[in-house]
């Protein structure tokens, strides 16, 4: 079953970069080219199994993404092997490392680098005339290169697939191919606060302002029998609740006060300002457009944090730890799926007749 976004462009291929595209003060380009499509992978590229094919979807969510390392473990520990990944934003982020072959404790380990503030303050680069972002995002580029270097999809142990936004018509766009880190970072160039990110002449942004939740490439593109999606995303009702308390400077301790204000009046990021405004409303249209795709998998789990912001990647145990948890309750039916005792698809819809509910 397709979703409406299944019409639009996918799988770029890779036009040669032109000279000005390099040059800053043109900001990497702004082209208007649009990428041509190419092959598809077909759905007889995996090898003859014994089993269901398995493909795994991990939706957009920033810090809160960390949450996919916990799945990707108790999937590990279980013995369940995934034959195929796609991800959006920081599902792509995560998606990526794992696809090269690190596993869930690695990735664990990689996650655990940012224990302090001053340790994902390293990774901004801030521009510093804000014209088209606030974040170039090198720096969290060159921390992707470390792990990956300039791998290309057809050297990952897994199959992946990157969802990305074309800035210029917003197509929904899926990469498969080429350098897997330039693709990372066009899944997660968050509209205005990360410059848009140029990949061979096309700007892009983050994948989650069209598919937060990539679940339809895994069916259409690369072929897997069944689909496991892991949304991290809250729900609206969710959102709103977790957005009621607001601090309040007065009630802190006398000492904590200025710092309170003063996290208030300067701190961009702080709750009400101009980075959370720009967040959270990319984050509610995610939101919606998120439900239209979880209907589309065989099992959802949903690894939510309510009270979790999501530019806290100091909190990654925490993460984890609720990922590990939704993933452990959704075990029974993912085990069904792959011994093939699950329930059937209806033949109209493709709907699946049982869902993994939120797991706190």
């Amino acid at each position: 079953m397709k979703t409406a976004f299944d019409s639009l462009d996918k799988n770029p291929t890779r036009p040669s970069r032109r000279f000005w595209d390099w040059l800053p003060w043109f900001g990497g380009g702004g082209s208007t080219s649009t990428p041509p499509k190419s092959e598809r992978r077909p759905r007889e590229a995996f090898e003859k199994r014994d089993r269901p094919t398995l493909g795994i979807a991990l939706s957009s969510g920033g810090a809160k993404g960390l949450a996919h390392i916990g799945v990707i473990q108790v999937l590990e520990e279980n013995g369940i092997e995934i034959d195929a990944i796609s991800g959006t934003s920081m599902g792509a982020y995560v998606g990526a490392m794992w696809a090269s072959g690190l596993n869930g404790q690695e990735l664990e380990a990689l996650s655990a680098e940012i224990q302090e503030r001053r340790d994902l303050w390293s990774l901004v680069d801030p521009v510093p005339w804000p014209r088209r972002g606030f974040i170039r995002g090198r720096k969290i580029e060159h921390r992707l290169r470390k792990t990956l270097g300039h791998r290309r999809f057809d050297e990952l142990a897994k199959p992946l697939y990157l969802l990305t936004t074309q800035l210029e018509s917003f197509d929904r766009v899926v990469i498969h191919e080429g350098d897997v880190v330039s693709a990372a970072m066009a899944s997660l160039a968050i509209p205005g606060i990360v410059v848009p990110v140029v990949r061979d002449g096309v700007e892009y942004v983050d994948g989650g302002v069209c598919d937060p939740l990539p679940v339809s490439v895994l069916r259409d593109e690369a072929g897997v029998d069944y689909v496991i999606a892991v949304n991290v995303l809250p729900s609206i009702d969710e959102f709103h609740e977790s957005r009621r308390v607001e601090p309040d400077c007065k009630k802190r301790p006398l000492w904590q006060r200025p710092f309170c204000w003063l996290n208030r009046e300067v701190n961009w990021a702080a709750r009400g300002n101009l980075l959370d405004i720009l967040r959270s409303s990319a984050m509610a249209s995610q939101m919606r457009v998120v439900e239209h795709s979880t209907v589309l998998a065989d099992v959802l789990i949903r690894p939510v944090d309510r009270e979790a912001r999501w530019h806290d990647y100091t909190g990654y145990r925490r993460y984890i730890e609720v990922g590990r948890r939704a993933a452990e309750k959704a075990l029974p039916e993912i085990l069904a799926l792959i011994s093939d005792q699950s329930p059937s698809l209806t033949s109209e819809t493709g709907t699946p007749n049982t869902r993994e509910e939120d797991a706190h």
